[in-house]
C-alpha cells in the first residue's frame, strides 16, 4: 500500500475482527505475510507515546481470538507482526499440592532437628515442645516463599497472563527443607511495565512477610552473655554456636527489639532463623541478572543489550557477596538459555516513570536484605 492510510488494508491477511481492530488504532502502511505470518508496517495515530496504551489495547482486544501481536521497530515505523495462541489444557493441581506436602514435611523435619537441641529445648525454652518450635519455623519458612510466589501469581492475574500455581521445591534437612518454589507464566507479557511488575511483586511480598517473621522471631530469640555461651559450649560438645552475618534490616530490628552489649549475643529463635532465610532469598532473587526477579526488573529498565551487561554485574555481585555456587549457576544459565522467555510483546515502549521511581526502593530492598557470607 501507499502512504499513511486509515482505511481498509488492500486484501485482507488475517480475520476481518483483528484487521478491524488493528486499523482502528494504527495507521496502517503495508500488510503482508513474512514466512506464513501476518505482518503489518504501522505508525501511531496521535502523538509517538500514545503507541504503548494503543497497543496495549490491542493485546487485550485481539487475544480472545486466538491471536497476540508483536512489536518491533522497522526503521521510522513500526512492524507488527500476528501469532497464534498456542493451546492449553486444563491444569491439573496434583503436582503443586503433592510438592507443598512434600515441601512442608521436609521443612518440618528441617525444623525439628534445629529445634531438637538441648540449649533450646532444655536451658532456654524447657516447656515449650520440640515440635512446636518446628512447627513455627515451618509456618515461617512456607509463608516467606509462598507468598512470595503469591506475589507474582497477583501480578500476572492484574496483567491479565495465565500462570501456574505455585511449586514448592523440597531439599534435604540442613538446607532449610526447601529450595524455594517458582511459578510458570503461560503467554508473553505485554510490554516492560507488566515485566517490572512481574519482577517486583514477589520480592516486594516476600520482603514484607520476611520483616514480620523477623520481629516475631527476634521477640522469641534470646540475649544471654558470651560467658554462658561458652560454658554451653562445653556442656554440650556436639552443639555448634554458628555467628550469622546479619543483613541490615535484621540487624535495625535486632538493635531495636532486642539490645546487646558487648559482651552479649542474640541466639536466634527457629524463627528467627527463617527471617534470616527469608532475607537471604530475597537479596539472591533481586540480583540484576539472567531471570531472576531482579534480572526481570533490569531487562524492563535498561533494555535487552544493556540487561545483558548488567546481568554481568550482577554475577561478580554474587561473587563478592560470597555466593560462588549460585553466581555459577546463574553464569551457567545465561550462557545456554540467554533471554529466552522475558521478551515483553511491546519491548519499544519504555518503562513508565511511576515504575522508574520503584527502582530506588527495589536498589533499598536489595541492601538492606544483602547477606554477605564472604569479605567485601
Amino acid at each position: 500500500m501507499g502512504d499513511a492510510t486509515r482505511g481498509l488494508t488492500a486484501y485482507r491477511i488475517s480475520e476481518p475482527e483483528i484487521e478491524k481492530a488493528i486499523e482502528g488504532r494504527f495507521n496502517v502502511h503495508d500488510s503482508y505475510f513474512y514466512l506464513g505470518t501476518p505482518t503489518y508496517i504501522i505508525t501511531p495515530i496521535g502523538p509517538q507515546n500514545s503507541m504503548k496504551p494503543q497497543f496495549k489495547a490491542l493485546v487485550e482486544g485481539i487475544r480472545p481470538h486466538g491471536y497476540l501481536p508483536w512489536l518491533s521497530k522497522d526503521m521510522d515505523r513500526f512492524k507488527l507482526e500476528l501469532k497464534r495462541i498456542s493451546e492449553r489444557g486444563p491444569q491439573s493441581y496434583r503436582n503443586s499440592i503433592f510438592l507443598f506436602l512434600a515441601t512442608t514435611a521436609t521443612v518440618f523435619l528441617d525444623g525439628y532437628l534445629r529445634s531438637n537441641n538441648p540449649v533450646l529445648n532444655q536451658i532456654l525454652m524447657p516447656d515449650t515442645p520440640v515440635y512446636m518450635n518446628a512447627l513455627m519455623f515451618t509456618v515461617a519458612i512456607i509463608a516467606i516463599f509462598g507468598l512470595h510466589e503469591l506475589g507474582h501469581k497477583i501480578a500476572m492475574i492484574l496483567i491479565g497472563v495465565d500462570a501456574s500455581m505455585p511449586y514448592f521445591i523440597p531439599a534435604p534437612p540442613g538446607m532449610g527443607g526447601t529450595l524455594g518454589a517458582v511459578i510458570t507464566q503461560k503467554g508473553p507479557l505485554t510490554n516492560r511495565d507488566a515485566l517490572f511488575d512481574l519482577g517486583f511483586s514477589g520480592p516486594l511480598m516476600g520482603f514484607i512477610v520476611t520483616i514480620i517473621v523477623a520481629i516475631v522471631g527476634i521477640n522469641l530469640s534470646f540475649v544471654v552473655t558470651l560467658e554462658e555461651v561458652n560454658r554451653w559450649s562445653v556442656m554440650f560438645p556436639g552443639i555448634r554456636f554458628q555467628s550469622l552475618p546479619f543483613p541490615m534490616f535484621l540487624e535495625w530490628l535486632s538493635t531495636f527489639l532486642k539490645p546487646v552489649s558487648e559482651d552479649m549475643t542474640i541466639i536466634l529463635h527457629p524463627v528467627g532463623f527463617a527471617a534470616w532465610v527469608g532475607s537471604l532469598v530475597t537479596f539472591i532473587n533481586l540480583i540484576p541478572s539472567w531471570q531472576l526477579d531482579g534480572g526481570h526488573i533490569s531487562r524492563a529498565l535498561l533494555g535487552k543489550s544493556n540487561h545483558k551487561k548488567m546481568s554481568i554485574a550482577g554475577v561478580f555481585i554474587l561473587i563478592l557477596s560470597g555466593f560462588l555456587v549460585m553466581a555459577v549457576m546463574v553464569t551457567f544459565f545465561m550462557k545456554y538459555t540467554g533471554n529466552r522467555g522475558n521478551s515483553p510483546l511491546d519491548d519499544i515502549s519504555p518503562l513508565s516513570n511511576s515504575r522508574k521511581l520503584l527502582v530506588f526502593f527495589y536498589l533499598g530492598m536489595m541492601i538492606t536484605t544483602l547477606v554477605v557470607l564472604a569479605p567485601l
